[in-house]
């Protein structure tokens, strides 16, 4: 269910946004009332964001061969550094995802509201919490085989809400194949929820990664909703 924000709200955060975009400092913001000043760390906190994330190999003095870790280009959240008040607001925001000693720099998540972006090969790799994301964007080069080798990890994927997956056709397909390869990722998805009509499919763009034009959309939901497979 979607909340709907006052527009008070937006308002607010429309002005804070210009602010925050043509000045440097506002020197008043601290003596504001403490109520506002957490009303507008709020606003800004409910703009999402697009994070990519790949993996690269990290060299270690236990292992020289390298270990694999996620990585990504997408800047922390800047609300993490503002000052005290802004970061404690943002932490209850922002979730701290794939640190470990071989990594100590984490990839800050709101799982809720940031569109989280990376290649179809790294689906199988991402840890359990990442299951929970909402909005899920993916590249993919081989959209024929995508249904057999991820659909089980997309189904597994419960909240799973928005999917746009971007196809380069053009680089392992001749272009008059372009529409039969996507043709066989649609019936994939089809044929999944025919198959399992209490899956809460999300909904599906399909796009041309070369052109950013849609190809193909699917409607998402289940066709029959609370159906138990007892196959």
């Amino acid at each position: 269910m979607t909340t709907k924000v006052p527009s008070i709200y937006v308002a607010l955060r429309d002005v804070s946004i210009q602010v925050m975009s043509t000045l440097s400092t506002f020197h008043l913001f601290p003596a504001l009332p403490i109520e506002i000043r957490l009303k507008i760390w709020y606003l800004l906190l409910s703009v999402s964001r697009t994070v990519i994330c790949t993996r690269k190999d990290i060299i270690t003095n236990a292992d020289p061969r390298g270990i694999k870790v996620w990585d990504t280009n997408t800047p922390f959240p800047p609300l993490l550094y503002v000052n005290r008040e802004s970061r404690y607001e943002a932490l209850a925001v922002y979730t701290p995802y794939f640190w470990n000693p071989s990594n100590p720099r984490p990839i800050y998540l709101s799982l809720s509201r940031d569109v989280v972006r990376f290649s179809d090969h790294l689906l199988p790799y991402i840890p359990a919490p990442l299951r929970e994301i909402k909005h899920m964007v993916m590249d993919t080069k081989d959209c024929v085989y995508f249904g057999y080798y991820h659909m089980r990890t997309l189904k597994s994927m419960m909240r799973l809400r928005e999917l746009e997956i971007y196809v380069d056709n053009g680089q392992d397909y001749e272009m008059n194949d372009g529409d039969r390869s996507i043709n066989i990722l649609v019936s994939e998805f089809e044929s999944t929820m025919e198959f399992d009509p209490g899956w809460e499919c999300p909904n599906v763009g399909i796009v041309d990664a070369q052109t950013g034009k849609e190809l193909r959309f699917i409607e998402g939901g289940a066709k029959l909703p609370g159906w138990i497979d007892e196959r």
